[in-house]
């Protein structure tokens, strides 16, 4: 099983997830303020979204809120909200 830290050639590989295997989509990323965060799927056909892989740790503990902001929770791996609302603040 790979891991988040070998993107190199693969655009998609598998990693553990618990009991279940989810598959990294390397060439589906979003800009982390120190790595990117990869997409991944339930299945190798990409059909099932199943969260975020953190590029510079390779957690599956990922979270995004309601803004967009997303945040590993292993690691200082953080992506700005993609929007805000002025009226939040």
């Amino acid at each position: 099983m790979g891991s988040a830290n070998n993107a190199g050639d693969v655009l998609t590989d598998e990693l553990a997830a618990g009991d279940d295997t989810v598959y990294v989509a390397y060439n589906e990323r979003d800009t982390g303020s120190v790595e990117p965060f990869y997409v991944a799927y339930t299945d190798s056909d990409r059909t099932e979204r199943y969260g975020y892989v953190c590029g510079a740790c390779g957690s599956l503990a990922v979270s995004m809120d309601a803004m967009g902001r997303i945040e590993c929770s292993d690691c200082a791996n953080s992506r700005k909200p993609s929007q805000w609302d002025a009226a939040y603040l």
